[in-house]
């Protein structure tokens, strides 16, 4: 996505600008707490639950990687914006034109060669988790699906405005766009699944293993999706000058994927980890 370019206006040298984006680090740890920014409403990654508490996979391991640095977690809630690049802006490198300053680091952020060189304004890095968009359907009512056409005589839920619904309403020139059937939320995309109002759904696969846990039964697709980028990987973004947060945070992520802190995290919300591929920069 973004090749990493350091902010250097000021600097004399090089070693001047180690010293000064050194100073990030110092100061999160003077101040005890690292600034995270979690996207807001985005079950199981980071949510409010009925008792108002914010908890998800990210949130959690957000706090991990605090923990690590030896500070406390402290949440900077994000209202996805059009793109990724506007989160970016509003969330890492400038903030919002509304105020609410910038977080330390970000989560959840697509880790992709070409993305990081069109942001040189932010660095991209830890890889933690592959995103997966994915078919589920119920096999009570769909027992066999060798092609996508099958969904002719079914309804497929999915949310507003997703990589789900903007495939599904164009694939096979438009044939599917009867079929599919919109929500606000995900979430309620996954309770017209379970009262059987749709024989399927499309969406993150994380967030469908969450959100039914195993409650029916379910089978993947894995019918041909031509056109689709259905896997993808997500990592940490920092500010482009804070290369010392940068290389202890990918430290600390690495720590918890080989101690298993990681597939624990997921397993609790009932999500299959899917390790991060390697990403080369």
């Amino acid at each position: 996505m973004i090749k990493p370019q350091w902010v250097i206006g000021a600097c004399v040298g090089l070693l001047l600008c180690g010293n000064i984006a050194a100073e990030g680090l110092e100061k999160i740890k003077e101040k005890g707490a690292l600034r995270v920014a979690l996207y807001k409403d985005f079950p199981p990654y980071s949510f409010v639950d009925a008792e108002q508490k914010t908890r998800g996979i990210d949130v959690d391991i957000a706090r991990a990687l605090a923990a690590k640095l030896g500070v406390s977690m402290n949440q900077m809630p994000v209202t996805a914006g059009e793109s990724m690049v506007d989160d970016l802006r509003n969330s890492v490198w400038k903030g919002h034109y509304l105020g609410g300053g910038v977080a330390d680091v970000m989560l959840h952020v697509p880790v992709d060669a070409r993305f990081a060189e069109d942001n040189p304004k932010v660095k991209i890095f830890a890889p933690y988790f592959q995103e997966q968009v994915t078919l589920a359907y119920n096999p009570k009512r769909i027992p066999n699906l060798p092609s996508l056409q099958v969904l002719l005589d079914h309804k497929v839920g999915v949310e507003l405005d997703s990589v789900a619904s903007v495939f599904l309403t164009s694939t096979m020139q438009g044939l599917l766009r009867n079929s599919v059937k919109h929500y606000p939320k995900f979430t309620d995309a996954l309770v017209a699944f379970q009262k059987g109002e749709v024989s399927a759904v499309m969406g993150q696969r994380g967030q469908i293993e969450s959100g039914l846990a195993k409650d029916q039964p379910v089978i993947y697709s894995e019918s041909p999706m031509p056109g689709l980028i259905q896997k993808w990987t997500v990592g940490l973004a920092v500010k482009a000058d804070n290369p010392v947060l940068a290389t202890e945070l990918e430290q600390a992520m690495k720590a918890l994927q080989k101690d298993g802190t990681l597939a624990k995290i997921f397993a609790e919300y009932h999500v299959n980890y899917a390790a991060a591929e390697e990403v080369k920069h």
